[in-house]
């Protein structure tokens, strides 16, 4: 990795993410609350209403945006809808018109800038796409035009298969995704060329790029080195062995196998315990990645469902919340979140902002915010803490309570009924006393120099801890 990579890669570990479906957030010009939310057609959201509403954001605490797919998609009404989301790319040449013009993207980008936050953009690789079974018009495409820069017209069978998934299409005959050859040296300068000049052009921070196991390998090193950002790669799986060998292609991976954990302890019944969270998540995830400090860690993005539609319990949830924050990684919330949106399946996890008034006295929106605020300020007083790996401090069935630099944290999967009580051995320097305050309730802990040091804590009505050394609480 070339030293700019590494420096583009360190400026994103502070970062707290919130990640935009652009035509599901805000209008370019005035809030329209009872405008239609949900569906599968274009809805109005651009990238003026994205700029428009950036004191939202930074309001909630986030420090950069990712944004949907930016390029020129198919205009067919489907049986699945139109290309809202930005996935079933045309022209890579050209910009989405749904969502506003290259001078509003570059403006865009150029305000996100101003207040000191990043811009990562996702881009898609892998394919082009077709409406319907019949024929290909290739010439629409730009600028692959010819039938003989695509795979041959074969859906992906077994999605553990790497050849089945380098090769084969996704989709089906609704619609179907041209799986572009990528392995070809001609397709690789395009693609080469076209992401140095995309960068350079609107000049984003990062690249979030999409089913990444769907491109041969080899592809990705020199395309990440020509874009010259930060780069995740969408690994859709949950083994994080898979996951960890396309780690020795680009610089980190969405964390599928912490997501799928999480979903197991806490969302799903019965749920897994926490020893075998531990176990799963952690320990087993540091022996295949090789460092998981950089991993884009998620609870909720736009192709799983919200942990709301598989739990009704608060105290759950926000244990989800607090892993999502505290954990090794770079936390990124998908937007609704803050509003506690309930969504399913696609495209009910998809839901248009604005049917929340954008309301920052949300419950949600203040725990979050106190949270990703937390976070932040411990990033300031400490600067080891994205690189520090968490260290165990207690581990049963019920509860898992881990140390990162400035702050102790207890993840609770009782649920909303059950009460804990138990010691936690923490490390105190001679002649002092380290002083905590659970930054919900604001109780303070004390742990004076001993053999060995604990704070006794009882987990009630199974919500989580954050207990954060005095000196680090944000005034």
């Amino acid at each position: 990795m070339s030293s700019t990579l590494q420096q583009s890669t360190q400026r994103w570990k502070p970062q707290c993410i919130y990640q935009i479906l652009t035509d599901r957030f805000a209008f370019s010009d005035e809030d329209h609350p009872k405008a239609p939310s949900t569906g599968r057609m274009y809805l109005g959201g651009t990238w003026r209403g994205i700029a428009r509403k950036l004191d939202y954001i930074q309001d909630l605490g986030c420090t950069a945006i990712w944004i949907s797919p930016i390029v020129k998609n198919i205009e067919d009404v489907t049986g699945y809808g139109q290309g809202y989301h930005g996935y079933w790319a045309q022209d890579l040449l050209d910009v989405n018109p749904h969502f506003g013009t290259k001078q509003d993207l570059i403006d865009l980008v150029q305000q996100v800038h101003d207040r000191n936050m990043l811009c990562m953009v996702d881009i898609v690789v892998n394919h082009m796409a077709h409406a319907g079974s019949g024929e290909i018009d290739y010439s629409k495409y730009r600028p692959f035009k010819s039938e003989a820069d695509y795979h041959p017209r074969r859906y992906v069978q077994n999605y553990d298969d790497t050849i089945d998934c380098e090769t084969g299409w996704l989709g089906d005959d609704t619609v179907g995704l041209l799986d572009i050859r990528t392995e070809e040296p001609r397709v690789q300068a395009f693609f080469q060329d076209w992401i140095r000049d995309l960068v350079q052009t609107y000049h984003f921070d990062g690249l979030r790029i999409d089913t990444v196991k769907h491109v041969h390998r080899e592809f990705y090193p020199p395309f990440i080195e020509a874009s010259k950002v930060f780069t995740f790669g969408e690994v859709f799986h949950g083994d994080p062995r898979y996951v960890g060998d396309y780690l020795q292609y680009m610089p980190s991976s969405i964390n599928y196998p912490l997501y799928y954990q999480i979903r197991k302890a806490f969302a799903q019944l019965p749920r897994i315990s926490m020893k075998e969270f531990y176990d799963k998540a952690v320990l087993e995830a540091r022996a295949y990645i090789p460092d998981t400090t950089i991993l884009g860690n998620f609870i909720e993005n736009h192709d799983v469902p919200r942990i709301l539609s598989m739990t009704s319990d608060s105290s759950l949830l926000l244990n989800t919340l607090v892993a999502l924050m505290y954990l090794d990684g770079i936390p990124i919330v998908f937007q609704g979140q803050e509003q506690m949106f309930v969504g399913g399946d696609d495209p009910e996890n998809r839901n248009a902002l604005w049917s929340s008034h954008y309301d920052t006295t949300h419950f949600m929106f203040s725990v979050l915010s106190k949270m990703i605020h937390v976070r932040q300020s411990l990033i300031r007083k400490f600067p080891e803490f994205c690189n520090t790996l968490s260290r165990c401090l207690y581990l049963d069935n019920h509860n898992y309570v881990f140390e990162r630099p400035g702050c102790i944290v207890c993840l609770c999967n009782g649920g909303s009924n059950s009460v804990f009580k138990f010691p936690v051995t923490v490390s105190v320097e001679q002649g002092s006393v380290a002083r905590f305050m659970d930054i919900w309730t604001e109780e303070i802990f004390e742990a004076a120099p001993s053999s060995p040091s604990t704070l006794n804590l009882i987990v009630d009505a199974g919500l989580p801890k954050v207990l954060v050394h005095l000196s680090s609480i944000p005034r």
